[in-house]
């Protein structure tokens, strides 16, 4: 018999034009933008690092990365500080820039469906609908990828 999850705990956090929907359990925590050091050369969308919990973070703008404006801190900034997915121990966490308060969703498979884009961004995994809001879902893999690209470079 498949076990089949009925509802998954989300968080939709919007950033500059859209949201962003991940499952609860991989945000650590929201912060707000502080304490930032910030990188000098390399790419736009590799903010810096974000000094959270004793620890640097590497922290991105998914905005910038998929082609959008820079968001800039202003008094709506937050940042998400997301569980990295391959278990690194060097990076377990990645800072991304957000804006405004995220909102609990519970996902449930007749709540969402898939959004055909002609194209997704460098770091997105899929375009959803929940209601009447679509958002994004990122692929942490790819980004997790990214950095440490830029890190090495």
């Amino acid at each position: 018999m498949e076990n089949k999850v009925a509802e998954v705990y989300s968080l939709m956090i919007p950033i500059i034009d859209q949201s962003i929907l991940l499952p609860n359990v991989t945000v650590a925590e929201i912060v707000p933008f502080g304490d930032v050091a910030y990188q000098e050369g390399g790419a736009d969308w590799m903010i810096g690092s974000l000094n959270w919990r004793g620890m640097k973070i590497p922290m991105v703008s998914l905005d910038i990365l998929n082609g959008g404006e820079d968001p800039q801190a202003n008094k709506r900034s937050r940042v998400a500080v997301v569980h990295t997915i391959n278990g690194d121990e060097d990076m377990p966490y990645i800072a991304i820039i957000v804006q405004g308060i995220p909102r609990l969703t519970h996902v449930t498979e007749p709540s969402i469906s898939m959004v055909e884009v002609a194209e997704l961004g460098v770091a997105d995994k899929a375009r959803v609908q929940i209601g009447t809001i679509a958002a994004t879902i990122p692929d942490l893999d790819k980004l997790e990828a990214l950095i440490k690209e830029e890190l090495a470079a």
